[in-house]
C-alpha cells in the first residue's frame, strides 16, 4: 500500500447502509470524517452494535404496489338514494331521505348546501329582515318609525290591544302594499283613442272616486293633419265576473312548472275597463266617426290645472304658447289661457248651465306665461309670469299685479283659504305672499328652495307644509314657521331642467315623482321612506311619463294601483298584501 493510499484511508471510511427494503440495492457511501460524526451522532447511545436507520419513506417517493384492491363502497338502497323534488315537491331543490334535508341544484357544485324545512322558513324570514334593515332612511329621524312588513293579523291584534290607531292601522296596509309593487305591470291597458296614434301623456288626474280618469295626449294623426293635443276623459269601471275570472287563470299559470309557462299579457285581477266618455250625450243618432276629445289644442301646451269653480261644475285650465312673425320680421311671443268645463266631471244636472260664459273664458297675454293656477276661495285665477305675478278675478274680472323678485314664477299654489299664495322662483328662494295685503305682499321664503318646479300645500293633514320638487333631484318638505332648514327630504328622484310630474294620493299619505330617467319612485309623507320604484320603457319622444294613484279604482274600495301612462299605453302595477 502506497504513501497515498494509507493517507486516503485514514481520512475516508468506508460506510455500509443498510435498511431499504427487500429487493431494493444497497449503496456505499463514503463521506468525510465530520460528516460521519454527525451521522453517528444520532445513533442510539450505549450500544456500539447498533445501526443506522434510514429515515422514512416520504409521500412522494415511490412504493412498492400493494396486491391487495381497496374493496367497493357498499351499494345504496334504492330508498335511500336522493331525489329531486321530496315531500314537498319543491323544485330546484334535491332530497336526501336519509337526512331528511334540501339541497339546492346549481351549476356551481361548491354552492349546493343542506337545508331542512325550518332551515329554509329561517332564510326567507332572514332574508325580509335583511331587506328592511338596507332600505335607505333619508328622513331627519324625528317622524315615525320606517315601514316594516306586518301581517293582517299582527294589525288586528295591535288594534285591538289598543297599540294603535285605525288611521295607523290602515297607513300599515298601504304602506305594505306599495313595498310589494313589482316592476313588471300586472297588465297594460291600451289607450283607448280610435283614428289616432298616441305620442304620449302631458297630464293624467284621477277622480276621489277613482271613477274617471282626465288627461291630455299628443296626437299623431295619420292623414294631413299636423300634430296636436287633446284633452280625454275616460270612465274606470270594475266589473267582478273579470276580477273572478282572472284570478282563476292566474292560479292556474302559477301552478305550472316555470319552464313550460306560455307568454301571457298579465291578469287583470282589479277588473278594469277604461272607455272614453262622449260629452255629447243628447244627440240620438251618433254618426260612424265619434270623436270623444274634449277639446283639441294646436298650440305648445305649457302647463294645465282642474278648476272646480263650485260643487257642481269642474273646469279645465290649460295655458298655451304660439309664436308668430310680425310686418317686421319680428318674431313674438304670445300666451293664452282657456277656461273650458268638463262635462264629463261635473253634476248632470249642471250641463244646461256650462254654456255660461262664466265657464268659458280666455285671457291673452304678451310674453310668457309659466304655470297657472286655481284659487278657490276667492274664485280667482293666478298667472306666473316672466318677471311678476298676476292675480284674475272670475266674477270682478278685476285683476292686480304682485312682486316675485322680478323672477320667473315658474310654479306655484294656493292656501286652503285662499289668503296665501307660494311661488317656486327661478335662480331663487320659494317665497309667501299674502294676498289681504296692500303692498309688500312678501311675508316669507324658504332659504335653499331654489328653481322650484312643484309646489303644494298638505292641506289636509298639515297645513303649515308646503312640499316642494326642483332641479335638484330632492323632494322636500318645509314649514314656514322653521324656513331655514326641510323638516324632511326626500332622496332618490331625478330631474335636472324639466317640470315633470308629481302627486299625491287624496289622503296625502304618498307623493310619487316620475323622474327625467324614465324611473317613477313613490315615498311616504309620514316617514319620508321609499316605497316603490319603478322603471318605465323609454319612449321615442322627449314625453316624459305620467302617474296616477288610487286605493279604490272603478269606485270599489280596495282596488289599489298605479297607473303609469307611458307612450300609448298605460301600464297598471297592482298593489296587493
Amino acid at each position: 500500500m502506497t504513501e497515498n493510499e494509507q493517507k486516503l484511508r485514514k481520512k475516508f471510511r468506508k460506510i455500509k447502509i443498510f435498511g431499504p427494503p427487500l429487493g431494493w440495492t444497497t449503496t456505499t457511501i463514503i463521506m468525510s470524517r465530520y460528516r460521519f460524526r454527525k451521522a453517528r451522532s444520532n445513533w442510539p447511545m450505549g450500544n456500539d452494535n447498533s445501526r443506522w436507520e434510514p429515515p422514512p419513506i416520504q409521500l412522494n417517493e415511490l412504493l412498492p404496489p400493494s396486491d391487495d384492491p381497496t374493496p367497493p363502497p357498499p351499494a345504496i338502497p334504492m330508498e335511500d338514494q336522493p331525489y329531486e323534488g321530496g315531500p314537498l315537491k319543491m323544485s330546484g331543490f334535491m332530497y336526501h331521505p336519509r337526512t331528511k334535508k334540501y339541497y339546492k341544484m346549481t351549476n356551481d357544485p361548491t354552492l349546493p348546501q343542506g337545508f331542512s324545512k325550518a332551515d329554509l322558513d329561517r332564510i326567507e324570514t332572514a332574508r325580509e329582515a335583511k331587506i328592511q334593515a338596507n332600505r335607505p332612511r333619508f328622513t331627519s329621524g324625528s317622524f315615525i318609525k320606517r315601514p316594516v312588513f306586518k301581517p293582517i293579523t299582527t294589525l288586528l291584534d295591535d288594534l285591538t290591544l289598543g297599540r294603535c290607531t285605525i288611521s295607523r292601522m290602515e297607513r300599515h296596509i298601504h304602506e305594505s302594499r306599495l313595498l310589494n309593487c313589482q316592476p313588471r305591470p300586472s297588465f297594460t291597458i291600451r289607450t283607448p283613442i280610435d283614428h289616432y296614434n298616441v305620442a304620449g301623456c302631458e297630464f293624467l288626474d284621477v277622480s276621489d272616486t277613482g271613477d274617471r280618469i282626465v288627461g291630455t295626449f299628443t296626437l299623431n294623426p295619420n292623414g294631413p293633419t299636423q300634430k296636436h293635443s287633446a284633452i280625454y276623459v275616460f270612465e274606470v269601471d270594475s266589473i267582478g265576473d273579470t276580477i273572478q275570472s282572472e284570478s282563476e287563470r292566474r292560479e292556474a299559470y302559477n301552478l305550472l312548472p316555470i319552464r313550460s309557462r306560455p307568454q301571457n299579457k298579465g291578469f287583470n285581477t282589479l277588473g278594469l275597463t277604461v272607455q272614453p266618455m262622449l260629452n255629447d250625450d243628447g244627440i240620438p243618432d251618433q254618426p260612424s266617426y265619434v270623436d270623444y276629445a274634449v277639446t283639441r289644442y294646436e298650440s305648445f301646451i305649457v302647463d294645465q290645472t282642474l278648476a272646480r269653480i263650485d260643487s257642481d261644475v269642474t273646469c279645465m285650465l290649460t295655458v298655451t304658447a304660439s309664436d308668430s312673425i310680425n310686418r317686421y320680421g319680428t318674431v313674438c311671443s304670445h300666451c293664452i289661457v282657456h277656461l273650458e268645463p268638463l262635462a264629463e266631471l261635473s253634476d248632470p244636472e249642471s250641463i244646461p248651465t256650462l254654456s255660461s260664459p262664466i265657464y268659458n273664458k280666455r285671457w291673452r297675454e304678451k310674453g310668457n306665461i309659466w304655470s297657472v293656477g286655481w284659487n278657490g276661495p276667492q274664485m280667482s285665477i293666478g298667472f306666473g309670469l316672466e318677471s311678476c305675478f298676476r292675480m284674475e278675478n272670475l266674477l270682478t274680472d278685476r285683476s292686480f299685479l304682485m312682486s316675485s323678485k322680478k323672477r320667473n314664477v315658474l310654479s306655484h299654489c294656493f292656501s286652503g283659504d285662499g289668503n296665501l299664495v307660494y311661488m317656486g322662483l327661478r335662480h331663487d328662494n320659494v317665497i309667501k305672499s299674502d294676498l289681504r295685503m296692500n303692498r309688500d305682499h312678501i311675508t316669507g321664503q324658504l332659504n335653499g328652495a331654489m328653481n322650484t318646479t312643484f309646489v303644494k300645500v298638505l292641506e289636509k293633514t298639515r297645513p303649515e307644509c308646503v312640499v316642494t320638487e326642483g332641479f335638484d333631484s330632492i323632494v322636500r318638505i318645509w314649514d314656514f314657521r322653521w324656513p331655514k332648514k326641510p323638516t324632511m327630504e326626500m332622496h332618490g328622484h331625478r330631474n335636472n331642467c324639466n317640470r315633470l310630474n308629481v302627486f299625491f294620493d287624496k289622503e296625502e299619505r304618498f307623493v310619487f315623482a316620475a323622474g327625467s330617467d324614465g324611473w317613477v319612485r313613490g315615498w311616504s309623507l309620514i316617514s319620508g321612506d321609499m316605497l316603490c320604484s319603478i322603471k318605465s320603457p323609454s319612449p321615442q319622444n322627449p314625453i316624459f311619463p305620467r302617474a296616477v294613484y288610487s286605493d279604490c279604482w272603478g269606485g270599489r274600495p280596495g282596488n289599489a294601483a298605479l297607473i303609469v301612462a307611458v307612450g300609448d299605453s298605460m301600464r297598471v302595477h297592482s298593489l296587493e298584501l
